[in-house]
């Protein structure tokens, strides 16, 4: 469309100058004494217009050969910076493929363009690192030296130092990140697996609830990350229930009520003597979710000399809630063999033995259990058939 507007404006245009140029009668007469030159006005006019524009075709012919230089320089640049583009290319792409020699090589090539230096030595750096040639890529980040890649200096560096088990670095590297106000979820991540390495279990639960609440991991994996920072805790304050009690306190309902972890956190407070805790802590657990390996302490949380009434009864609530689960006639008939209610208690672990979905392990322990009866009850040949039963299964397991 614009082409054809153009082709119009110019016929246009022709038919005008054709039109002036027919109804011109004029002359111009130019005198160079003792000289004089007569002509028509129309020719003046071309041949002013056909001056000017010779003349400009001149200059700008003079011009564009004094322009040479720089132009070769330029396009001597621009090869430049394309070979540089072309060689942080094949880096990039070496360094995905796992070529990682020549990475580096091509990356080495790359930085003798100034503009991409520094992003050629973050290359070179990882590629150094890959090579385990750790000196070689500290070498290449000391010579990232402009203020707006120091960020991404720093992360490459801690991702590589904790990738080399360097986990102080590692944190050192971060506590810079930091007090520039750098919160990314991947130094975070960072951050946890240096934590978790050095045992630092309070900070590890800290990052992976910082993390799961921007849902920066994976709940199994944060779930499974929880469960071992709580063991080690309580390990380390086993002999401490208040500071399990703070720890328990410090976690989120959600962790809370996870099996695993509340079956860790039970056992650390029955070791300590504080059954009630444990007691609560199982039945808040259980209320939300069935597992019935956390189910298998409950029967521990009896404190000595006192009645299994509250426990039985909250047994049957999840009997009703849980038919037909062999784990739980398993942990009655413990509570009612701890109070002598041997009736109750028999009844409850044969009917363990017989059923069908009970697994091995659970049969046995029921055995083990019946046979504990059989000696309270004073009939030792009971007892030894019921433990050469349990052993029977437990060989076969």
């Amino acid at each position: 469309m614009r082409s054809a507007l153009w082709l119009a404006f110019l016929f246009a245009l022709a038919v005008v100058v054709a039109l002036f140029a027919s109804s011109n009668g004029g002359h111009i007469t130019i005198y160079f004494p003792p000289y004089r030159v007569d002509t028509s006005l129309n020719f003046f006019i071309a041949a002013v217009l056909g001056v000017f524009l010779a003349g400009l075709v001149a200059w700008r012919t003079f011009a564009a050969i004094l322009d040479l230089p720089k132009q070769a320089a330029a396009y001597r640049r621009k090869q430049r910076e394309a070979r540089a583009v072309a060689h942080l290319s094949e880096a990039i792409e070496d360094i995905f493929a796992g070529r990682f020699s020549k990475a580096l090589k091509a990356a080495e090539a790359a930085s003798a363009n100034s503009a991409m230096a520094e992003t050629a030595a973050l290359l070179a750096a990882r590629s150094a690192h890959r090579l385990n040639k750790f000196a070689l890529r500290d070498e290449w980040l000391a010579k990232i030296k402009s203020a707006d890649k120091q960020q991404a200096r720093l992360v490459a560096m801690a991702d590589m130092q904790m990738d080399s088990n360097d986990a102080d670095g590692a944190l050192a590297t971060i506590d810079q990140l930091q007090k520039g106000g750098s919160r990314q979820l991947f130094v975070q991540r960072i951050a946890l697996r240096a934590n978790q390495q050095l045992k630092r279990w309070e900070e590890v639960l800290r990052l992976t609830h910082s993390l799961s609440k921007r849902e920066a991991i994976h709940p199994v994996v944060a779930q499974k990350t929880v469960q071992e920072a709580v063991a080690k805790l309580v390990q380390q304050k086993s002999s401490d229930h208040e500071a399990l009690l703070r720890i328990w306190k410090n976690l989120p309902k959600s962790d809370r009520k996870a099996s695993r972890v509340a079956l860790v956190m039970a056992k650390g407070l029955l070791a300590t003597g504080q059954q009630d805790l444990a007691r609560e802590l199982i039945e808040e657990s259980l209320d939300d979710q069935w597992d019935e390996v956390l189910l298998g302490v409950y029967p521990e949380c009896l404190p000595a000399g006192s009645t299994t009434l509250v426990l039985v009864q909250k047994l049957e609530t999840w009997m009703t809630k849980y038919p037909s689960e062999p784990a739980l006639s398993l942990a009655l008939g413990k509570l009612c063999l701890a109070q002598k209610l041997w009736g109750k208690s028999k009844s409850s672990l044969q009917g363990v033995v017989r059923d069908s979905k009970a697994k091995p392990g659970m049969k046995a322990e029921a055995h083990m259990t019946l046979a504990k009866l059989h000696e309270a009850l004073q009939e030792p040949a009971e007892a030894a058939e019921r433990y050469k039963l349990a052993a029977q299964i437990y060989a076969s397991i």
